[in-house]
Order: structure tokens, then sequence, then C-alpha cells
């Protein structure tokens, strides 16, 4: 029998990154910050989707393991609902995250 991870992704947009930017210190902190982040997400086994560029402006990431999907904030909301949290799969599945997994990315 085999054994089909789920696979989390995240979906990255590029076009806002700097819309806030006021001076090249802020181009310089933003870019910066980004790119500790994707070398955190590296550290944890995050990879850019092998389907999607990013020539789109869009860029798809991915895991199979959903702590590091919620470590790494893939988390959604859908609908009106604030108190429940999702993880979105490669095939579109919606997946609520347990409260457990919540409180033990939270501490």
């Amino acid at each position: 029998m085999k054994i089909t991870l789920e696979k989390y992704i995240s979906t990255w947009r590029n076009k806002w990154i700097t819309s806030h930017a006021a001076t090249i210190d802020d181009f310089i902190d933003t870019f910066e910050s980004l790119t500790k982040q994707f070398r955190q997400w590296k550290e944890w086994g995050i990879k850019l989707n092998d389907n999607n560029g990013v020539g789109d402006d869009y860029a798809t990431f991915i895991t199979d393991d959903m702590d590091v999907a919620i470590k790494a904030g893939f988390m959604v909301f859908i609908g009106d609902d604030r108190e429940i949290e999702y993880l979105i799969t490669l095939s579109g599945k919606e997946i609520k995250v347990p409260e457990e997994k919540l409180r033990n990315h939270k501490n």
C-alpha cells in the first residue's frame, strides 16, 4: 500500500512587496527580511513548486510537513470565519488545522 503525503502550499505574490517603500533603506530592509525568511524556509525543507514558475508574478511554495507549513505561516482563513485556520493542499483540498497543532506553534 502506497502512502501519499499531503503537500501543503502557500502562494506568494511579488507585486506589492515594496509598495510601502519611501526610501532606498525601506527597499533594503524589505529584501533583507525576505532573504532571511526564504533561507529559513529552505532550512525547513520548503521548496518552490516545480510546476509553478515565477514569471507570472506568483510563486507557489510547497511542503509535505504540516508542522513546517504551520510554522512558516501557510495557514489561511476561508470565508468570514476568522476562528478556524486552514491549510490548502496542492490538489486544492482545504484542511482544518488541528487546534493542538496551532497551540504547539504559538508557544
